[in-house]
């Protein structure tokens, strides 16, 4: 399946992303998509390593993966400038995130890489947890394991 931005398969992986991960070739078959969308992902979350809170970081992560790692810095910039908390996702980065649609912000002169359509990767992230948080309530925990906090 290709997505309206080009990108391809089950891990709906952009074709520039799949080559720099992929040495340059794309992607051929689904078991490639699977293990280089997987390769992506581990290298965004190793970006976001000086984020402590997991869940947080996770967040960082899956948004980073919908619109791209340069647009979460330049909602970070402007978060920071606007008094919030850059290194907390939930309600300071993703509302500038959402805001780097309007003209006026991605035209700012600390937003680096310019417009993005903030409201998806804002969905984006917030329906994984959403799902996240109906899949606990069907499937509960067995003893031993352990959970992340939402």
């Amino acid at each position: 399946v290709k997505s309206w931005a080009g990108a391809t398969g089950l891990m709906q992986v952009m074709p520039r992303t799949a080559r720099e991960i992929n040495n340059g070739h794309p992607i051929k078959s689904p078991e490639e998509n699977l293990e280089v969308g997987t390769l992506y992902l581990k290298q965004l979350f190793d970006k976001w390593a000086h984020i402590r809170d997991t869940v947080q970081r996770i967040k960082f992560t899956m948004a980073s993966y919908n619109c791209g790692y340069a647009h979460l810095l330049d909602a970070q910039r402007l978060a920071a400038l606007n008094g919030k908390d850059s290194l907390q996702y939930d309600d300071n980065v993703e509302l500038w995130l959402k805001r780097l649609s309007k003209r006026e912000v991605y035209t700012h002169p600390k937003v680096r890489y310019g417009y993005v359509r903030g409201i998806e990767p804002f969905r984006y992230v917030r329906d994984i947890f959403l799902r996240y948080a109906h899949y606990q309530q069907l499937i509960p925990l067995q003893p031993g394991d352990t959970e992340t906090q939402s």
